[in-house]
């Protein structure tokens, strides 16, 4: 039986340096083909949507309190401890041991936590809270002293 299963993503450790190095190594092809930074943000987004996506199928979070939620989400997909910070709706991560933002690349420009933050919004969507808003504000690959990604939630009408 193959251990590169969807299941296998919540069973056990993942790899953090080989993910890590790979995003930025994308990142340096997508340049050689003059792929503009906003093109590049938009396919990481979209890398991290899918992943939260496949991790959805066979995941079900134990919090049901949005800021209990969120700190499980960063903790089971990237192994990081987080604070949250919440103002109403606006919930303030910081994440001081981003996996993927250890280092700072003189020649990287988008940080690895658009992967992030995309994972993060879409498993919070496929269960029941609305995205209103994500960005990211700081990032240690950018030289920031930590990694803080803001989410503006809502909840989902449902018909």
């Amino acid at each position: 039986m193959s251990e590169n299963t969807r299941a296998s993503l919540v069973k056990k450790k993942m790899g953090f340096n080989q993910m890590r190095n790979t995003i930025y190594w994308l990142q340096r092809v997508m340049k050689q083909y003059d792929l503009p930074e906003s093109h590049i943000e938009k396919r990481l987004l979209s890398m991290g949507r899918n992943i939260g996506a496949s991790f959805s199928r066979e995941y079900i979070p134990n919090s049901k309190n949005q800021s209990d939620l969120i700190k499980e989400l960063y903790h089971i997909t990237i192994r990081s401890k987080v604070k949250i910070e919440q103002d109403f709706d606006n919930f303030t991560v910081i994440d001081k041991n981003s996996a993927l933002c250890k280092y700072q690349y003189k020649d990287i420009q988008t940080p690895g936590c658009n992967v992030v933050i995309g994972m993060i919004g879409e498993i919070l969507e496929r269960n029941g809270i609305e995205i209103k808003e994500m960005e990211i504000l700081n990032c240690k690959s950018h030289g920031d002293p930590y990694c803080e990604h803001s989410y503006k939630l809502g909840v989902k009408e449902t018909k």
